[in-house]
């Protein structure tokens, strides 16, 4: 088989890197070449090109307009698809595989529809609070094959209309890369070692995470969220590791509000970082005491190693969560907020869950794919 993988965005190569890996060592007669488009290649966001393993056949469609209002995303979105079909034309796979529910990926779904390339969707049948519930069931819709995460997905995919024979369970290859990770954690001693600006501070410290992405559905409450965050961390005693956020629409609000706070000198105790190889971050995170903000991250990866999470706001409104995250609504008091923080730090680590996934998910993806003779679904 000649799989294609195509890639949008930083987070989504620690989603497939099991996969891939599993992947090419299991079927050494067939090819996986893995496809970069838009923010996936972008220096502002995290360009990934340069940390993959040598082995592994790499092209890069950059696309990623520079502003994000509706329209800059929508174009971003169209011309992903547009470099592939060109592309594609010329070098036609067996299959391709898109992840998840990137706005992005909606465009790399629907060219390899209309070119009637057989596609694999990874982590359809889950539910969030934002565009990308759309984009999600609309790349589900049209695969013709999926790999799910669990027995809930699972069954929502066939209530979408799937065909069960079409779906596999196989959890989150994210959980691969974290459970490989706890067993030879990255070396980490300094806030320095993870590039960025800012503070500078011991890692042997108690240190949190943010990682907040707008909510494309209510920019309003993307910029009250990072006005709140920004003033629990300037009362917090502890220092953070703050991440930029994600090329969303409203990317603009937080970014602004961020320079304005750090510019004002009021987040004398944050490090701010655009993007690391996902083995740092995990190391990272398995060192800090708390994550706050929406990323999936802390629904995901954080449960298998029990991280306690504030998830905010609605954009992972819907999925399903472990009891690591307490989650907050709306914005309310400022005291309210610190309370949650120090309930949530002094709980510790909380229990594994394999809600979603067990380690194995890259080594089930490749059996299933392997196994499957790709080919175009039809209504019966």
């Amino acid at each position: 088989m000649k799989l294609d993988v195509v890639v949008t965005a930083r987070p989504s190569w620690a989603r497939v890197k099991s996969l891939v890996s599993n992947f090419h060592e299991m079927s050494p007669g067939s090819e996986v070449r893995l496809l970069l488009v838009g923010p996936s290649v972008s220096k502002r966001y995290g360009d990934i090109s340069n940390s993959l393993p040598e082995w592994l056949t790499c092209l890069k469609f950059p696309g990623l307009q520079e502003s994000d209002d509706f329209g800059s995303v929508a174009l971003t979105c169209l011309e992903g698809g547009s470099s592939l079909a060109r592309y594609w034309q010329q070098n036609r796979p067996d299959a391709a595989l898109v992840i998840a529910d990137r706005t992005e990926t909606l465009g790399v779904a629907v060219t390899a529809s209309l070119m009637q390339i057989p596609l694999v969707h990874l982590q359809g049948g889950e539910i969030s609070g934002s565009i990308d519930d759309k984009v999600r069931d609309a790349n589900s819709k049209l695969a013709d094959f999926h790999l799910t995460t669990n027995d809930f997905t699972a069954k929502r995919l066939s209530q979408m209309g799937e065909d069960d024979a079409r779906i596999k369970i196989v959890g989150c290859p994210s959980v691969d890369l974290v459970n490989e990770t706890i067993k030879n954690p990255r070396q980490l001693s300094s806030s320095l070692d993870l590039g960025g600006v800012g503070a500078e501070f011991n890692l042997s410290q108690p240190f949190g995470i943010i990682m907040y992405h707008p909510d494309t559905l209510d920019e309003d409450q993307t910029l009250d969220w990072v006005n709140a965050i920004i003033d629990l961390v300037e009362v917090s005693n502890m220092n953070w590791f703050w991440f930029w956020p994600n090329p969303d629409h409203g990317t603009s609000v937080i970014s602004k509000a961020i320079r304005i706070a750090r510019e004002n000198n009021r987040l004398r105790n944050v490090r701010y970082v655009i993007n690391v190889e996902p083995e740092i971050f995990i190391s990272m995170a398995l060192r800090s005491v708390v994550l706050i903000g929406n990323s999936s991250f802390g629904i995901r990866e954080a449960s298998f190693i029990g991280l306690p999470v504030i998830n905010i706001g609605h954009r992972q409104r819907g999925r399903q969560k472990s009891e690591n995250v307490a989650e907050i609504g709306m914005v309310g008091s400022l005291k309210e907020f610190e309370n949650l923080l120090e309930k949530q730090i002094s709980e510790g680590r909380f229990p594994r869950s394999t809600l979603y996934g067990d380690g194995s998910a890259g080594y089930n993806s490749a059996q299933e794919l392997l196994a499957w003779n790709p080919s175009i679904k039809f209504r019966n």
